[in-house]
C-alpha cells in the first residue's frame, strides 16, 4: 500500500512557494520592519549626542547633528563632549546656542587628571539620572574603543544606539605608496547615521550651517568697522589664519608674510588675521611687516570670528579649526594642507574650496610635531597659493555673497 505523500518541510516550502507569494511575503516583512522602526523612532524622547574634539571636530559633526534633529523633531537633544585641557574650545562655544541642544555635558580628559575613574563614575551616575533613551554615537573614524564606549552608555541606561555601525578604521600606511583619498569625515558620520535608518543628504551636501544670528552678525561688523575701517564696506577683506595647534600642519610663517604682502599689493586686500590667544604675537609680527591688517586672534569669540569670516572675500590658512569655521559660513577657502593625515578626510567641506597638498614619502605620519623639517608643506610655494587666491576672486566675484545668502535662508 502506497504511503501518503508527506507535506514539504518549512525549509522546502520556502523554496516551493510560488514567486508571487514569496515576493508578497517579503514585502509584508519589509513593511512590518519599517512600521517597527517608525514606532521606535516615535518613542524617542531624550537623545544624547556623543562627539569629542575641538573646533574642527565639532563643526564637521554639524551635518550629522542637523540630520538627527530633523528626523526626531519632538525629541530633546543633549550634547556630551570632552573638556581636554587649557585652551580647549567646548562645543557650546561653536554650535548654535538655540534650536539644537537643550543642555551641554562634558567630562575631563587628557593630561592633569588625578582621578580618572572617579570622573567616569560621576559621569555614569549623572547620565543615569537624566534617563536618556537614545545615544547618537559620533566618535571619529578610527576610534579603537567603540565597544567599551557602548558598554559604558548601556550601563548608563541607554538602550538604543545610532551611528555606531560602519566605523571604518584608517587604512594601513605603506611607505612609498600613494595614499587613498578618504571619504570626508562629515560624510562618514552621515553614512553611519544612514546605516541606522536616519535619512541623510548626498555626500558633500550636508547642512553645514552655524546659524549665526543677527546680533552676532552686527557685533562682528562693529568690531570690523573699528579695526578694518573702510575695507569692510569696500568688500576687500581676506581672512588669514597662519597658526595651528599642530606644528606639523603649520605652513612656515615667512611664507605667510610673503603671501600677505602680495595679497595687499597686487589684489588690494585688507588682511583679517585670526587665531587663538596663542597666535596673537605671530599675527602682530605679520601685520608689522605688511603695514596693514587687523589682529583678531583671541579678540573675538569663536562664533563672532565665524561672523567676521562671513564678511571676507575668501580665506587662506592651514589645516586647522579656523578653516572649518570659514567653510561653515560659506567663505571659499584656500588651504596649504599638510600630508600628515589621509587626503580628503579633513578638507574644508562643500564646494568652492582649493586644497594644495603634496604627496611625500612620509605622508600619513600622523605626527603632531614633524620630524622631516615640514617637507610636505615647504614644497608648497607662495606663488602657487597666491595664484589659487587670485583664481577665487576671478572665478566669480559674487559667489561668496550668493553662497552666504543661501546659508542664511536655511532653517531648522
Amino acid at each position: 500500500m502506497r504511503r501518503p505523500r508527506a507535506k514539504p518541510s518549512r525549509y522546502r516550502q520556502k523554496f516551493l512557494m510560488p514567486e508571487s507569494v514569496a515576493h508578497g511575503s517579503n514585502l509584508h516583512q519589509a513593511e512590518r520592519a519599517e512600521a517597527a522602526t517608525k514606532a521606535a523612532d516615535a518613542s524617542v524622547r531624550r537623545i544624547l549626542v556623543y562627539r569629542i574634539g575641538s573646533i574642527g571636530d565639532t563643526i564637521i559633526a554639524l551635518p550629522a547633528v542637523r540630520a538627527v534633529s530633523r528626523h526626531f523633531p519632538r525629541a530633546s537633544l543633549s550634547f556630551l563632549g570632552n573638556a581636554h585641557e587649557k585652551g580647549h574650545v567646548l562645543a557650546q562655544s561653536v554650535l548654535p546656542p538655540d534650536g539644537l541642544f537643550e543642555e551641554w555635558l562634558t567630562y575631563p580628559t587628557g593630561v592633569g587628571r588625578t582621578r580618572p575613574s572617579k570622573d567616569i563614575g560621576r559621569l555614569l551616575l549623572d547620565l543615569r539620572r537624566r534617563k536618556f533613551d537614545t545615544l547618537v554615537y559620533l566618535a571619529p573614524r578610527g576610534r579603537t574603543h567603540v565597544w567599551r564606549d557602548l558598554a559604558f552608555f548601556y550601563a548608563a541606561g541607554i538602550r538604543r544606539f545610532i551611528g555606531h555601525q560602519g566605523i571604518d578604521q584608517l587604512p594601513a600606511r605603506v611607505l612609498g605608496q600613494p595614499q587613498t583619498v578618504l571619504e570626508h569625515e562629515a560624510d562618514h558620520l552621515l553614512h553611519r547615521l544612514q546605516l541606522s535608518g536616519i535619512p541623510v543628504p548626498p555626500p558633500g551636501e550636508g547642512e553645514m550651517d552655524l546659524g549665526i544670528n543677527a546680533d552676532e552678525k552686527e557685533r562682528a561688523r562693529a568690531w570690523l568697522r573699528e579695526h578694518c575701517g573702510e575695507a569692510l564696506e569696500l568688500n576687500n577683506l581676506v581672512g588669514i589664519a597662519p597658526g595651528s595647534n599642530w606644528q606639523s600642519k603649520t605652513w612656515p610663517e615667512e611664507r605667510f608674510a610673503e603671501l600677505g604682502a602680495r595679497l595687499i599689493s597686487e589684489l588690494k586686500l585688507f588682511p583679517l588675521v585670526l587665531g587663538g590667544p596663542e597666535d596673537y604675537e605671530r599675527n602682530e609680527r605679520l601685520i608689522a611687516l605688511w603695514g596693514r591688517g587687523a589682529n583678531a586672534a583671541g579678540q573675538l569669540s569663536v562664533r563672532l570670528a565665524a561672523a567676521a569670516l562671513s564678511e571676507c572675500r575668501f580665506y587662506v590658512g592651514n589645516d586647522t579649526g579656523t578653516t572649518h569655521l570659514a567653510a561653515a559660513v560659506g567663505t571659499p577657502c584656500v588651504v596649504a594642507f599638510s600630508a600628515q593625515d589621509w587626503p580628503g578626510r579633513w578638507y574644508p567641506y562643500g564646494r568652492g574650496h582649493t586644497v594644495i597638498r603634496r604627496a611625500v614619502a612620509c605622508a600619513g605620519c600622523m605626527l603632531r610635531d614633524c620630524d622631516q623639517d615640514l617637507e610636505c608643506l615647504k614644497q608648497i610655494e607662495v606663488g602657487e597659493v597666491f595664484d589659487a587666491c587670485r583664481a577665487v576672486l576671478m572665478k566669480d566675484p559674487n559667489a561668496k555673497t550668493r553662497r552666504h545668502e543661501e546659508m542664511q535662508n536655511v532653517t531648522l
